[in-house]
């Protein structure tokens, strides 16, 4: 077919903007200075669709990756996103679906370009400093910091087995670092070969890209050629050249690397066939051109303008004049079939898939007559006779005790129930989180009392977040069901999957934001976080650990008898129905508890046993002092401490403060909520 150009569709407004295909080749990421991401689907058929607009960003996009699995987008304010792209729901209903997976940096300076390793494990991302920042992107921390460069940094680009990076810098300097070692290490210096360019204007920087197979890095260079530096000698061996009148801005090169295209500010798109060395195609615009993508799955390429349009340019290579195709077709599919198999994230997957034998719910049938078989005759009977005359013949029934099956009702720690449209969904020694109701919506207001420790937080709550758990470095929150929240305004059991989220108060990569999805039909029924972790006991069973940047680290079964969970350091109590609790056939319940204080890794159990309560209370709230000590408060306002907890089994529960008796003697009836206690003070 013949080569054909989309007309002009303008996604963003003017200024620069960026462009990069999905890894699949279905979809195509655009940013501009309107700061928004758009996702186009790239095909003839679905391209005329609306975008999915993502709205995260609150300035100018400047830089977009895109590997099999993740968007990663970064902006002038030195904000760096992640989305998690779903192709399983492309592939089953034809609906893309991109979700904001977290906050991979925060920079003081803008993001100019990102680089994806080849196993998404890590990301090289360039600022306008003198290095590279390396982040994994398995827990968003920090790992490497690339020192030599002696000017701001513009590009960024792993080798396909992400063995090598090549980074160039604004003063013309191009370096490759060997990535292979724990400590990187830069293996080459090329010394005044790429453009020299003032920092700060995106429209003046150019990009050098690594090749698919490996063999070389292109890099636009000041005399308007693409000079190819070979892999191992490090050296320039070809030069593409004699088509560009201005700077060149960016390069890609076609799935097979048999091809090339450029953009640059003259306006004009080339194509080289790089074995030949020589442009076979061009076509020329009108404006200054940004940057340039081809899908790694066909002929097709994408490139931008200063005007905030993107072009599409269909059947690029015109096989019909005897040119090699772009890409190999059949070794494309096994790439990708593979890919899919090896990425599969088994935190995302249901736990109960993993043995299910089928229809395990449904597999036996009880017969109605023998249900009846199964209840106590004298049971039945105990009151049959009613003293409904006041004669005073019917003797008083004592109660009769039963185990209880009743499931454990969880609390989270300094929240309240709704009263006038508002909540707190947490309270403690850091500050407060106070939900407010709107018509579609919750408002959250996060306030600290200590007001330099950060600002006051304010942000619009789509998922109507029914938990929260508030530390100095962050604030986790979960969605969950309205029989577990007591909410009847949340979502229903057997809706969308539940999620955790964290919001990052600290302002770099080792305290990011993330989000966790449970699996389907499996809630969180109490959370917990310290500047160690974060924690969830969810509705099957699960207490699910999580590292700062929201890697899952451990997961265990626990009984389905938990009350709360709460963490400090790295430190988290867990407290529970013990088995001794029972109830009466007049509806009294008598509670006993149990705890286990355990690290935020969940590999050392610090200590564990009997949690008191006095006669006929519950626990109504649990937490740690300023010292660090497990503490808990029942409903007979007895506060209590663990004492020696490190010794476990030395540790016992010391009562310190009788609330009660301590309005009494203040001749008063106030009554305490718990929200937090030091040596000298209960709050």
């Amino acid at each position: 077919m013949a080569p054909s150009i989309t007309d002009p569709r303008y996604a963003h407004a003017e200024g620069f903007t960026t462009v990069a295909f999905g890894r699949g080749g279905d979809f195509i990421c655009t940013g501009g200075s309107d700061s928004l991401v758009r996702v186009f689907y790239s095909s003839k058929a679905e391209r005329d669709q609306e975008a999915i607009t993502l709205e995260q960003h609150s300035d100018n996009v400047l830089t977009l990756s895109v590997s099999r699995s993740k968007i990663i987008s970064g902006d002038e304010e030195g904000t760096v996103f992640c989305f998690d792209v779903s192709t399983s729901a492309l592939a089953e209903s034809g609906k893309l679906s991109v979700e904001p997976s977290g906050t991979v940096l925060r920079s003081v300076l803008p993001a100019r370009d990102i680089s994806i390793s080849s196993s998404e494990r890590q990301a090289a991302i360039a600022t306008d400093d003198e290095n590279v920042t390396v982040v994994s992107l398995l827990d968003m921390g920090l790992l490497h910091t690339l020192t030599g460069h002696r000017g701001s940094v513009n590009s960024v680009s792993y080798s396909p087995d992400s063995a090598y990076l090549a980074s160039t810098g604004c003063n013309g300097t191009v370096r490759v670092w060997d990535m292979r070692e724990d400590e990187p290490s830069c293996i080459s210096v090329m010394h005044k070969m790429a453009y020299v360019c003032e920092p700060g204007n995106s429209m003046d920087q150019s990009k050098a890209r690594w090749s698919p197979d490996g063999r070389f890095v292109a890099v636009p260079c000041s005399d308007h050629t693409i000079k190819l530096v070979e892999r191992g000698t490090w050296q320039a061996s070809a030069a593409l050249g004699g088509r560009h009148t201005k700077k060149i801005s960016h390069v890609t090169w076609s799935p097979n690397s048999r091809y090339m295209a450029s953009v640059g500010l003259d306006g004009q798109v080339v194509v080289w066939d790089v074995a030949a060395r020589t442009a076979i195609l061009s076509h020329a615009t009108a404006g200054a051109l940004c940057q340039i993508d081809w899908n790694p799955c066909g002929n097709m390429l994408a490139f931008t303008d200063g005007a905030g349009a993107m072009y599409i340019w269909d059947d690029v290579i015109p096989s019909d004049q005897g040119h090699a195709p772009p890409y190999e077709r059949q070794s494309d599919v096994v790439h990708e079939t593979v890919a899919s198999h090896d990425d599969n994230d088994m935190d995302s997957a249901p736990i109960g898939g993993l043995f299910d034998d089928g229809d395990g719910a449904d597999g036996g049938e009880m017969d109605s007559d023998g249900a009846d078989d199964d209840i106590d005759d004298g049971e039945a009977l105990d009151d049959f006779v009613v003293d409904d005359d006041g004669g005073g013949y019917a003797e008083r029934q004592a109660p009769r005790w039963m185990a209880s099956d009743a499931p454990a009702h969880a609390f989270q720690p300094g929240s309240t129930p709704w009263v006038s449209g508002r909540r707190y969904l947490a309270f403690n020694m850091v500050g407060s989180v106070v939900a407010v109701a709107q018509d579609s919506y919750n408002s959250i207001d996060i306030t600290f009392h200590d007001k330099s420790l950060h600002r006051d937080v304010h942000f619009s709550d789509s998922f109507r977040f029914a938990l929260a758990a508030l530390t100095e470095s962050g604030c986790l929150f979960a969605t969950t069901t309205k029989a577990l929240a007591n909410d009847h305004a949340l979502r229903s059991a057997d809706d969308a999957e539940s999620v955790l989220s964290f919001r990052a108060f600290a302002s770099w990569s080792a305290s990011a934001d993330w989000m966790f999805k449970l699996p389907l039909k499996e809630h969180p029924r109490c959370i917990a976080a310290s500047s160690h972790g974060a924690a969830a006991v969810t509705s099957l069973g699960m207490l699910r650990l999580f590292t700062c940047g929201g890697v899952q680290r451990h997961i265990e079964s626990l009984p389905g008898r938990v009350v709360t969970c709460v963490a400090r350091g790295d430190l988290l109590l867990v407290v529970l129905e013990a088995l001794g609790s029972v109830k009466s056939n007049m509806g009294a319940r008598r509670l006993e508890y149990e705890y286990v204080l355990m690290t935020m890794d969940g590999q050392t159990r610090v200590a564990r046993g009997c949690c008191p309560v006095g006669p006929g209370a519950e626990i109504v709230w649990a937490g740690f002092s300023e010292e660090g000590h497990p503490a808990t408060c029942d409903s007979k306002g007895m506060l209590r401490v663990l004492h020696r907890y490190w010794a476990a089994s030395d540790a016992c529960w010391v009562p310190v403060l009788d609330t009660r008796r301590l309005a009494f003697e203040r001749g008063n009836h106030e009554t305490f909520w718990p929200v937090a206690l030091s040596a000298s003070q209960f709050i």
